[in-house]
């Protein structure tokens, strides 16, 4: 299914073993690491999170979680820019002068789907286009450099991104204190910022800011 439509289809009667949901996780692990366009985001105790090819792939197991659980999703729509049907102002804005978005929306209400056609029309442009994830799931042009926000400290990726100066800078999942002084940290010094919030409405993203970073920085 996809996000709105879900439908729960039960493929075996006999239940799954501890050991069965082992060899799945080793065969994950073993794919990330060998095949094309793969690798693997996390591993650590309880935890795996693997990018094979489109699919996202999540494993927890005890003591993380009570029980194993694999997830897999797969994206199911990409979208152009010119797919939203956005006025021609807001075209206009987004090629001349927009340098510090924020797209907000609840879970499964398809920011990050804005975000990867924002990125992309960037990308076609001649822009200099990076991205900032976690994990690194997002389809965009193989123009486009993804770092992953699990492999290096936000000191490691400030540095990064001050010496490489891209154009635009797609960051996914503003969420912790951290993520917020390095958006505003870098949108202050020049590059060109696209954050994803989760956040109802406008008003709502840009309150996130408060009481995380100095309230004179939140106009700019």
């Amino acid at each position: 299914g996809f996000p709105g439509k879900w439908k729960f289809i039960e493929v075996s009667k006999s239940k799954l073993s501890d050991s069965n949901l082992e060899g799945l996780s080793n065969e994950i692990i073993e794919a990330a690491r060998n095949l094309k366009n793969s690798f693997l985001e996390t591993s650590r105790k309880g935890l795996i999170i693997a990018q094979i090819q489109n699919y996202r792939i999540v494993v927890t197991r005890p003591p993380l979680s009570d029980a194993w659980e694999i997830t897999i999703v797969r994206p199911v729509k990409k979208l152009a820019l010119s797919d939203y049907k956005l006025s021609s102002k807001i075209i206009d804005r987004l090629e001349q002068r927009a340098e510090g978005m924020l797209i907000s929306g609840s879970p499964g209400s398809g920011k990050s789907t804005f975000a990867q056609s924002l990125a992309t029309k960037y990308a076609n442009s001649n822009k200099v286009v990076k991205s900032l994830e976690s994990p690194r799931d997002m389809q965009l042009p193989a123009a486009v450099t993804q770092y992953s926000l699990n492999k290096a400290s936000h000191d490691d990726l400030r540095d990064i991104l001050h010496l490489t100066r891209p154009d635009y800078t797609i960051y996914d999942e503003v969420r912790n204190l951290k993520d917020f002084q390095l958006f505003s940290d870098m949108r202050l010094s020049g590059v060109g910022m696209v954050g994803v919030v989760h956040a109802s409405n406008p008003i709502d993203s840009i309150q996130r800011f408060i009481g995380k970073v100095e309230v004179g920085m939140i106009p700019s």
